[in-house]
This record gives structure tokens, sequence and C-alpha cells, in this order.
């Protein structure tokens, strides 16, 4: 039967099919049928068609999950049911690839990986949901004993994808770089900054950490083409004692959260134009939520329609901006961390899924910083033996 399915039709019409198969776990069952279709999905062209299909044929989410840490599990569920039924159905426990008694951290996801750090033996991995696939990374010399902040996100220039680690080595924060398609660390020197609250939030080829107080507070970014520190101005806010901020990112913006604890009142702030200071917009100002002052706030998602979807220490909230009305999310009371995943075929090791293949990897950088309104750091502590593995 496969037999004649692939003499009936032409290859692109073949190809045309499989890229609207509805899941990656469907698309896996595919490769099993012949070798014409296993060398098909997995070619590299069909993985970046695929996931641009996923991204942008979004009407109903249908690739979108939200993925959470509840205690040590991992759970995964359809994000249309979170945004638009205002509850959690259909909930897939994940095989986490480790075993940890004192938990882990999720660091980050980015084009259907996510990364995971291990709080047992500091280790960090690169896990996709969707295939079941992961990297456990080989430990740096630098931090190894001590504790970290991370990042991770994908280089567009070189086609990588990177995972930074922050570790205390006092008074400042020593940084290093694992370079997947290198598949080595390097060292970069500090941090530009000492106080440092939060793990790498990734937007436009650049990790963003939130340091400083509420009387002065930045956002430090890290360029991970160039692999140099910059600042991108934060937006104006009332200083008040009991005010938190919370940095995020909201769709193709960076996002930042004033949480003015004596009003109750969270305020909600988009950067329009990444690196413009005047582009920061007040997206909402969400009224009547009571929390303490150590409860964490991030913000996830936004739908089309002005739906945002913020997780509030273990709950997670939906506030439409269209009628300015708030509503927690059932089942969601020990959610200890989650990010929004796209069901990928990206693969955790190299070659890696959503490079070009006809473009030139090595390619140059240009030495000037980002002229779109980003401050440099200058980094006195820069190794000349910034290349060799450590």
């Amino acid at each position: 039967m496969t037999l004649e399915i692939s003499h009936s039709f032409p290859p692109d019409i073949i190809r045309e099919i499989l890229l609207k198969v509805s899941t990656v776990k469907s698309l896996l069952r595919c490769k099993s049928v012949c070798k014409e279709w296993y060398t098909l999905i997995s070619d590299q062209h069909f993985i970046k068609s695929h996931y641009t299909l996923s991204t942008t044929n979004n009407i109903n989410y249908a690739h979108h999950r939200l993925i959470y840490k509840q205690d040590n599990d991992l759970i995964s569920c359809p994000l249309y049911d979170v945004l638009f039924h205002n509850s959690a159905n259909h909930t897939l426990l994940l095989e986490i690839p480790f075993q940890q008694t004192r938990g882990f951290r999720i660091i980050g996801s980015c084009n259907g990986l996510m990364c995971l750090f291990g709080v047992d033996d500091n280790t960090l991995f690169i896990y996709n949901p969707s295939t079941r696939a992961t990297n456990i990374l080989p430990p740096s010399k630098q931090g190894a004993d001590w504790y970290v902040f991370s990042g991770f996100g994908y280089d567009e220039t070189t086609h990588d994808y990177k995972v930074v680690k922050l570790w205390r080595c006092w008074p400042y924060w020593g940084t290093v770089i694992y370079s997947l398609k290198a598949g080595s660390w390097k060292e970069i020197g500090r941090f530009p900054l000492v106080k440092l609250f939060n793990d790498g939030k990734f937007l436009n080829g650049a990790l963003h950490w939130e340091t400083g107080d509420y009387y002065m507070w930045h956002i430090v970014s890290l360029d991970l083409g160039k692999e140099t520190y910059g600042e991108v101005l934060p937006p104006e806010y009332d200083v008040e004692v009991d005010m938190m901020s919370h940095l995020g990112v909201l769709g193709e913006s960076l996002c930042v959260l004033y949480n003015y604890i004596k009003s109750h009142v969270v305020d909600v702030w988009v950067m329009k134009v990444y690196g413009v200071k005047d582009s920061w917009t007040k997206l909402a100002s969400i009224p009547d939520i009571w929390w303490d002052r150590d409860l964490i706030l991030d913000p996830l998602c936004i739908s089309k329609d002005g739906k945002v979807l913020l997780r509030l220490g273990p709950q997670l909230l939906v506030y439409d901006s269209k009628n300015s009305s708030s509503t927690i999310i059932d089942n969601f009371n020990r959610c200890h961390q989650a990010c929004i995943v796209v069901e990928s075929l990206v693969s955790p090791f190299p070659p890696l899924g959503l490079a070009d293949i006809n473009d030139d990897e090595n390619q140059g950088f240009d030495d000037d910083h980002d002229a779109n309104g980003i401050v440099s750091f200058k980094n006195p502590l820069k190794k000349e033996s910034a290349g060799e593995k450590l």
C-alpha cells in the first residue's frame, strides 16, 4: 500500500501532505512507513518548513503546548485549552530525561527545544518534549560547584543553539557559553553588574537578565552572535517601596511587569520595537491581584485577540484586554515554572534543525554593537583564550 502511494503521487505532493500532518507524534510514526518517508521527514529543510508552518498557521494553537513544572514532574497541556477554555484539559506527564531528588529548573525554550537544569549535579540538558530526544551537556570547569543562573537561545547568524551559564565568583558573576555546534564551552568574562534575579529570557537573538533593585534596575542583554553584553533601557515607572519588577517575553516583544503590592495592581509593558526605549507601551493595568512580595510573576504569551497569559506564583491567570477581565485557570495550584513550546522535529544534536543548508555558516560579524538603541558594556576581563574548551 505504501509503495502504491509513493508511486501514485509526485514527491512534492507527498511532502506537502506530510507537512500538514497534525502532530509530531504522527510524523514520527510516518518515519517507519518506508525509507523514502524516513529520509524526507529527517531532512533539515523539511524540519524547518514544518516548524515554520506550526508557528504561522496557529489559528487554534494546534501545535502550541503549555509545559509546566509541578513538584518534580514536567506536565504538558494544549495552550488552546488554557487560553480559551480556562482550564488544563488533556494533560500529559512527560518523561523527563533524568531523575532528580532535589528537583530541576526550566531555563527556557526555543524552536521546540527546552533547556533544563538538574539541581542535584548542576547538569544542563537540551530536551525536545515532542520527540523525547535529550542532549546532556558536558560540565564546564567554571562554576561547577557554585549556584548558577543560565540562559538558552538560538544564534541565527551561525545557526547554533547556545547555553549560557553565569556563576557566582565574588564579587562578580563569570560567564561561559556552550555551543551545540562546536560541542564545547568557552569563557567570555564577567557579567557587567553584581545583582542578578532570573534566568535569561531569549528574544531577538539575545538573552536578557533583570538586575538591580526597585530604585535602579537594569535589563542586561547578551548578543548570542557577537557574545557581547549590552543594556536594554526599561520603561519609566513610579518608584514605590512595595513595588517589584519582573522581566519576560510576550510574543515577539520584551515585556516588563510592575507589581504594585499596596494597590494590588500589575502594569504590563511591552517593547514594540526592540532596543528603542520610546517604544515601551503600557499594554494593561490588571487590578485586584492579591499576593505577597515574594510571589514570582512571569508573562507567558499573548494571543492575537489580546488574551495575556501570566503565571502568578503557583497559579495561572488569563487577562482579556478587550473587556479588562481576569480569570484564574483551574488545576494550577502547584505550578512552579512554565513555558510555551511549539511542537517541532528539531534535534538537540547537530546537525541543527532550523539551519538553511544553503546559507554560508561561516559568515563574519560586524564589530560594531547593535545600533537599535542598545548600550554597550565594556568587558575588561574578556580573555584572549576565549575559544578553548573549559
